[in-house]
């Protein structure tokens, strides 16, 4: 009887604990939509497009009230970076749409809903696309390129250059280097650079040798960043944003406010609002409870499941294991953690990132060579908790202490096999998660034009098969990585109370496990900062020999999965302390992360 009770409370205790999260997201959703919509003033709709050899593109239309047939308002396109989608410049989107511009967002080749081909073939069919739309003014289009979008803008205008009013360049100094400059342009032109962007020192150096370049380019004589000039009858600028970092552009107010300032100085606003009026602050608030409350949601989830019968018999009593407590545990933990795996990023994530890059067998599986930098690393983290746990079970047999599943967070203690119905169930419960959440992100996109996101920290949006298929093999290499860290599980000396062991333990596993990058990030893009210049603390890797960093691409992926990797360890180790193994945790985090944080990346740049 008293059993049943129990059993009761903790199943009307689940569905609490699941109920709020789903509250939560339902409330930020609401938020986020009215801050993107201007409360419903703005539609956002996508469009899937066919391009002539029958690849698909798809877009993201921003159709405020005003653009109407008889009244056509200013046309603004936006071509996002290489690790991004239509969604990543939401904020962007949202200020231009809130004063009366039509906007189109393009997945462009390998990010987003489109197909895997030439992104700048795509980027042209939108642009024609939008020249065709009656709403929209025709033949004075605007374009708005962040990092290699800005590549791609340039490839746009000359295709049709006749038919572009402006081109907004967001930190891409460099990629107007790469393709090959910007003297041909004859149209207004702003390039915005930020101070510390460490792809422009790279490829031209610190901020003086960027502007000497630009102002070659320009051919308009000495220029002063922020300040407008007459080149060839149209308006020029160059402006230089401190205080930021290349993948911040997006959440600088200061850059979009300085990317509003030039559209409507060269395509007037059809609804007057101050360049400071902005919205994007808010709006990445609620997006970033949103992203922290899918991890709970997650948890919350497998925690329901698991009261039912079926799912309920992966459980067993917890393992009674001996807690590491004083400096000596801290000091090992911290090592391995974080000082050792920090040391090694920069060297193993570019050496990774060369031997899976184009043209090799892995490349045909590992389609992000970035992101094979980021997999590589972990693999090689997970090898070295292997070798802790082969001293630390070598040590054990030596004190004659057998051990069991219970040793390893696999079982109950004195299993000697593992029961594999417990690691099937779990993988059904990870398929009901990603089923679920990507219904959930597939009603957002549908009927409110949203997605979660929070700059390049953490990424939710609608699944789509060929992107969950590409991504097969990151979930497998996801899944090695969190099994092997999670087997060895760190028991805490008990305060005496359960409830606040959990949460600690919760609390201490996450942040151990998202350190080392978060160290990595704080030495490179903090130190950068502080230098100014783009230059960074630990030098990146010239590993093609083109006399140019190629390597750092891999710490672009870094912000999220600073964040995945620690909030999915959370939810493990949350679920372990609950259930005794780490099964129900392990398989369902792996899946989550994989086909939402890898899916909605770029997956074969």
């Amino acid at each position: 009887m008293a059993n049943n009770v129990k059993a009761a409370s903790e199943t009307k205790k689940s569905v609490r604990f699941f109920c709020i999260t789903l509250a939560i997201l339902l409330v930020s959703s609401i938020f986020i939509w009215g801050f993107q919509t201007s409360w419903g003033d703005i539609t956002i709709e996508r469009v899937t497009l066919t391009g002539d050899n029958g690849c698909t593109i798809s877009t993201l239309v921003y159709l405020p009230k005003n653009a109407t047939n008889e009244n056509p308002a200013p046309c603004v396109l936006i071509m996002h970076g290489r690790s991004n989608q239509g969604h990543s410049n939401d904020t962007w989107s949202m200020e231009l749409a809130r004063r009366g511009y039509v906007v189109l967002s393009p997945d462009l080749s390998g990010g987003g809903e489109s197909d895997v081909t030439d992104r700048d073939q795509q980027a042209i069919i939108v642009t024609k696309y939008a020249d065709t739309l009656p709403f929209v003014q025709q033949g004075a289009l605007n374009l708005v390129g962040y990092s290699a979008g800005t590549g791609t803008c340039l490839s746009v205008y000359r295709a049709m250059p006749d038919k572009i009013n402006s081109m907004c360049q967001v930190f891409g100094p460099f990629l107007q280097f790469v393709a090959g400059g910007f003297e041909d342009v004859d149209t207004n032109y702003c390039l915005i650079k930020s101070t510390a962007d460490q792809y422009d020192w790279d490829f031209l150096g610190d901020p003086a040798a960027c502007l000497a370049w630009v102002e070659e380019q320009a051919g308009i004589g000495t220029i002063q960043p922020n300040q407008d000039y007459d080149r060839n009858g149209h308006v020029f600028r160059y402006s230089q944003i401190d205080g930021t970092l290349h993948q911040t552009g997006n959440i600088s107010g200061e850059t979009i406010e300085e990317i509003v300032k030039y559209v409507t100085s060269v395509a007037p606003a059809p609804v007057s609002m101050a360049s400071n009026d902005l919205v994007w602050f808010p709006q990445q608030l609620f997006s970033g409870v949103a992203c922290v409350t899918m991890m709970f949601a997650l948890a919350a989830l497998v925690n329901l499941l698991m009261q039912t019968r079926f799912f309920g018999s992966i459980a067993n009593p917890v393992p009674v294991k001996e807690p590491r407590h004083g400096a000596k545990a801290w000091v090992l933990d911290i090592l391995f953690a974080t000082v050792i795996p920090a040391l090694i990023f920069v060297h193993v994530s570019a050496y990774v990132m060369k031997w899976t890059g184009a043209g090799t067998f892995w490349s045909k599986f590992l389609t992000s060579n970035n992101l094979n930098g980021i997999m590589g690393w972990l693999l090689v983290i997970a090898a070295i908790g292997v070798v802790r746990m082969v001293i630390a079970a070598n040590g054990r047999k030596k004190a004659g202490v057998a051990s069991s599943m219970g040793t390893f967070a696999l079982g109950a203690d004195g299993d000697s096999s593992i029961d594999w119905r417990k690691p099937g169930k779990s993988l059904l419960m990870g398929l009901i998660a990603i089923v679920f959440f990507g219904t959930w992100m597939g009603l957002l996109e549908g009927f409110l034009g949203i997605d979660y996101q929070v700059w390049n920290l953490s990424t939710y949006v609608e699944l789509v098969p060929d992107r969950i298929v590409r991504a097969i093999p990151y979930v497998l290499i996801i899944f090695s990585v969190m099994f092997i860290g999670n087997m060895n599980q760190r028991i805490l000396p008990s305060t005496g109370n359960e409830r606040r062991d959990l949460w600690i333990a919760v609390a201490v596993n996450t942040v151990l496990t998202a350190s080392a990058l978060f160290v990595v990030l704080l030495i490179q893009y903090g130190g950068s900062m502080i230098i100014g210049t783009g230059q960074t603390i630990i030098p990146q890797i010239d590993i093609w020999g083109t006399g140019v960093n190629k390597s750092c691409g891999a710490l672009d992926f870094a912000f999220g999965y600073c964040y995945m990797m620690g909030g999915t360890t959370g939810v493990v180790t949350y679920l372990y302390r609950k259930y005794g193994n780490i099964w129900c945790g392990v398989l369902p985090c792996a899946i989550f992360a994989g086909c939402f944080t890898l899916a909605s990346m770029t997956l074969v740049a």
